[in-house]
């Protein structure tokens, strides 16, 4: 975060555009990091039920921040310079890297080694510590790639959670190219816009606590009771908002396709924005709780490879969007979307079907639990997790 505020300040200063690009680059670079770290902390300290609630809130920060950045963005992009724009980024940077500093550390293993020497213990070496430090840079750097490439499971739905994640920030360019052509909005009036996509982010948080949430909880009792503890939760039960989500979406898109037009008011192709919000919102917190559920000694990685190529997509779509509007119009350029958008549809439902034997098939992912919580521990239980080495028992909370 530190090397962040310092570049984000070399952003504000810089006196040509080739050293802006290179400092906003490089740090976004330096500052990816919390994206796939995040993951491996909630997994270390909760349970599934536990983390649900601080997963919707990093969604929100994460969905939230491309969609509502733009309102005052481009308010005060009217009146200050944009070097102004950068400077504000910096000084928050700067507060957030002055809290970071306060917080726990949450790796079991940095915390054993910590322990360890408080008491006067020997330290046994673990994963991180300088002589295991060339296999730790070699895992975190090929482990994500590697399961990106060998599981079924992370490619197909990073490659759709790609696209929907990238359709936000071509949105960023779309709309106000859209608007601007359609009803003559100003670049301060196309920022508002987007207030649409952050009602949604908020309305698929709310939808998941109300609905989602609550049907989890109730079959993981149920599967709980009628196993008589010998079963936990499988990870596919977390898949219905991914369902649900890749269904709003592309409703949102074609609700686009069909009304923006000259003689319809404004305000209506506007409110399509509102699906949308709600499809990436349900997807990205489904995804992300799949993913820590189905490879809990993994999840960090997976949150890596898939943000990674999420990113990836979100910097190259903003560059399409006009062009695609240019060359399809604005109606076939949204049908197209709308349609690629569909994929998501039956990726989940195979997924629901037949994520078990899949699971099996996996190095990694979690197998059906094989040991029977206590009565004061519902949650506790052993899982069977394949590694590098072969099959590997872990105990965690899952």
């Amino acid at each position: 975060m530190v090397g962040f505020t310092i570049l984000s300040l070399c952003t504000a200063l810089s006196p040509s555009v080739f050293i802006l690009l290179a400092c906003r680059t490089l740090g976004g670079l330096i500052g990816s990091g919390v994206f796939s770290l995040y993951g491996g902390s909630l997994s270390d300290m909760f349970n599934p039920l536990e983390r649900a609630p601080l997963v919707a809130l990093f969604t929100i920060m994460l969905q939230g921040a491309p969609t509502f950045g733009p309102v005052p963005a481009s308010l005060f992009g009217a009146f200050v310079p944009w070097r102004w724009l950068m400077g504000f980024i910096t000084v928050w940077a700067a507060l957030l890297a002055g809290l970071l500093v306060l917080l726990p550390e949450t790796e079991p293993g940095a915390i054993q080694k910590k322990l360890a020497k408080q008491h006067g213990m020997p330290v046994i070496p673990t994963r991180g510590s300088s002589k295991d430090m060339s296999n730790m840079w070699r895992e975190a750097l090929f482990t994500p790639i590697t399961m990106l490439l060998q599981e079924p499971i992370v490619s197909w739905t990073t490659l759709y959670h790609a696209f929907v994640y990238g359709l936000l920030f071509l949105l960023l360019e779309a709309y106000p190219h859209v608007f601007a052509a359609l009803y003559g909005m100003s670049r301060q009036e196309t920022g508002l816009v987007f207030l649409a996509p952050w009602i949604g982010n908020l309305l698929g948080v709310l939808f998941y606590f109300v609905s989602l949430k609550p049907h989890l909880r109730a079959r993981r009792n149920q599967i709980f009771c009628e196993s008589s503890g010998k079963r936990q939760i499988s990870p596919e039960e977390r898949l219905p908002g991914v369902v649900i989500g890749s269904l709003f979406t592309p409703i949102g898109m074609l609700w686009f396709a069909l009304t923006a037009r000259p003689d319809i008011p404004r305000l209506v192709p506007i409110l399509s924005g509102i699906p949308v919000g709600i499809g990436m919102t349900l997807v990205q917190l489904s995804l992300l709780n799949y993913y820590i559920d189905l490879y809990p000694t993994r999840s960090a990685s997976v949150v890596a490879a898939n943000c990674a190529v999420r990113n990836l997509t979100a910097t190259v779509f903003p560059s399409v969007a006009v062009p695609l509007y240019r060359a399809l119009g604005i109606r076939g350029a949204s049908l197209a979307l709308a349609c690629v958008s569909c994929i998501g549809f039956p990726m989940a439902l195979i997924l629901l079907a037949h994520g078990k034997r899949l699971r099996v098939q996996s190095r990694w992912a979690v197998q059906d639990a094989v040991g029977v919580p206590g009565p004061a521990a519902p949650l506790l239980g052993q899982y069977v997790v394949q590694g590098y080495g072969g099959t590997v028992t872990s105990s965690r909370t899952s």
